[in-house]
């Protein structure tokens, strides 16, 4: 019951007093103070708070104060109070809510960056980019698959993005990850690859007015840049590069029958 009582916003002393009172049902101030072993101010101020909630009411004995319990059914009442308010605040946020977004779209032009370390600080990167619903853009290396495991990686990431059917278009290194990527045609991901002499050690996802960087050397870190006018930079940068690997650097195979399998 305690437990109810504290979700319904009532403090220590007043669940004291509300059960000592359910227990009386009705007497004098002091005998209520005495039952719920608290001094007698505390129990009048307490009792003046529970008899604006409904659940007490007080009248006058032969000059005496007395307390008269009221049926617990009023409790319903406070719930029906909580809820009314946090309809309430909704409501005002809502409202609100076009005067707080016009007042960040004005400050995106300082950019805001968060880092990340570790493992798993790199994994969080990953995944903000597997919530965007838009397109996305990416300049992969295969050593994100050394570093989390394939199963992990494809169990968690390419499920999602399936789910999703967001497109990602990949300018990818010759990681066999990347290639097994490449072959297996899927919808949702369009590659084109970097000379098979490039070694990197970092990639690039750009997405959401996001570009997030990912190092790989040790230690492993990133950061997360989001902004709306380095985020076209970066975008148009990897549409630039985009076009000029068209139809080049595939795979070893690849080429020979784009060239000799014509139908």
């Amino acid at each position: 019951m305690r437990q109810i009582l504290k979700q319904l916003n009532f403090s220590d002393k007043e669940t004291d007093v509300y059960l000592a009172a359910l227990k009386l049902g009705s007497g004098s101030i002091t005998e209520l103070a005495r039952k719920a072993n608290i001094k007698r101010p505390t129990a009048y101020i307490v009792l003046e708070r529970l008899k604006e909630m409904g659940l007490v009411s007080l009248s006058k004995k032969k000059g005496k104060q007395i307390f008269i319990t009221e049926d617990p059914k009023k409790l319903l009442k406070a719930t029906e109070e909580e809820k009314e308010k946090i309809i309430e605040k909704e409501e005002k946020i809502k409202e609100a809510l076009p005067k707080f977004q016009a007042l960040r779209k004005k400050d995106t032009i300082v950019p805001l960056v968060k880092y990340y370390e570790g493992k798993e600080g790199i994994w969080n990167i990953v995944e903000d980019l597997v919530e965007s619903k838009d397109e996305s853009w990416i300049i992969a290396t295969g050593k994100i698959y050394d570093v989390f495991g394939l199963k992990r990686f494809f169990k968690n990431i390419t499920q999602r993005r399936r789910q999703l059917g967001t497109k990602l278009s990949i300018i990818a290194d010759h990681h066999p990850e990347n290639i097994k990527g490449y072959k297996s045609n899927e919808y949702f991901r369009e590659y084109r690859f970097m000379p098979e002499t490039i070694d990197l050690n970092a990639a690039v996802y750009i997405y959401d007015n996001k570009v997030a960087l990912i190092f790989f050397k040790e230690p492993l870190n990133g950061i997360i840049i989001e902004n709306e006018e380095l985020f076209s930079v970066f975008k148009f940068m990897f549409n630039s590069l985009w076009k000029e690997l068209e139809g080049k650097n595939l795979p070893e195979g690849e080429i020979r029958k784009n060239i000799y399998d014509k139908p």
